[in-house]
């Protein structure tokens, strides 16, 4: 009798680490090589911007073996998010991806007529001119205020995070969010810094608002679709949804397609206030525009109210 031992080396998150980093992990004694993640994610971060554009240093071992043709086993049934969002990445970004039963019973998120929703605008963005990063005064307002209408509903700080695609959005919303108590407990983040992790309700600001048309990293379909991927249970984007579109990003105009077929595309948000619904039962509608305070501070905190920019 003869016993084979094998010696494998596993490597979780793959298609995020650089190619070199494997190779140089791979021992003699290495006989079975398991990679195990999603190149349509993010792809490995360079501290060397020119060697990822010019050489590819930016693509894993993972991604090019699939290049090459490489035999892969794909999982294709998601546990994570109800079946709106899962729609504005399949088949934009993955071919085929079902539901699992579970992502079919979430409840409605509490407060809102949609699960899922996109407030467009065109209100203008800022350059940090120290770190050239990029800010938007306006959906920072626009998701702290909200986030706040959310907790009052009765979610925890803690369901809730708000993610951002530019490091300057990120440290202005938190320098904003020692103004409310109430969001001591929400989670703000880049995009980049949240991979692999998840939450009931994600608010999304995408900062890029400009006369250019210019959308940076907006652009790139593995960015998109980290960002629209996080959420299980509500996600609610704002952002400039011309720009997006204006330039032809295939992902961004089929994205917009999903959405107006989903009927989660507009320039307001309507809230239904699910507490004073229990209490007195009737329906009021209201349009709440900019007034300084947002619509949950406002006199009769009614059932259905368009919060709108």
């Amino acid at each position: 009798m003869f016993l084979i031992f094998l010696v494998p080396v596993i490597v979780e998150e793959a298609a995020e680490v650089l190619e070199s980093h494997i190779v140089a992990s791979l021992t003699k004694d290495c006989q079975h090589l398991i990679l195990i993640g999603d190149h349509k994610q993010l792809r490995p971060s360079n501290a060397v911007y020119k060697l990822a554009r010019e050489f590819k240093f930016d693509v894993s071992l993972f991604e090019r073996m699939l290049n090459n043709g490489m035999h892969c086993k794909v999982l294709q049934l998601q546990h994570r998010m109800r079946p709106e969002i899962a729609e504005l990445i399949t088949p934009t970004i993955y071919p085929v991806l079902m539901n699992h039963s579970s992502v079919e019973t979430y409840p409605d998120v509490k407060g809102m007529l949609k699960n899922v929703y996109f407030v467009k605008h065109n209100k203008p963005e800022a350059q940090d001119v120290e770190s050239s990063s990029r800010s938007n005064r306006h959906e920072a307002e626009f998701l702290l205020a909200l986030c706040q209408y959310l907790i009052l509903q009765g979610y925890d700080g803690e369901d809730i995070t708000i993610l951002t695609t530019y490091s300057g959005q990120m440290l202005y919303l938190r320098e904003e969010r020692i103004k409310h108590l109430m969001l001591h407990k929400v989670r703000m983040s880049v995009v980049d810094n949240f991979q692999g992790e998840e939450n009931k309700i994600i608010l999304l600001s995408l900062v890029r608002s400009n006369k250019d048309a210019n959308i940076g990293f907006l652009k790139t379909p593995n960015r998109v679709c980290v960002a629209l991927s996080r959420a299980r249970e509500g996600l609610y984007i704002i952002g400039n949804m011309d720009n997006l579109t204006e330039r032809s990003s295939s992902v961004w105009c089929e994205i917009k397609e999903t959405l107006v077929k989903q009927e989660a595309l507009g320039t307001h948000l309507t809230l239904k206030c699910q507490l004073m619904e229990k209490r007195r039962g009737n329906v009021p509608t209201f349009v709440w525009r900019k007034s300084g305070k947002p619509p949950l501070f406002e006199a009769g905190y009614p059932h259905y109210r368009k919060y709108e920019y």
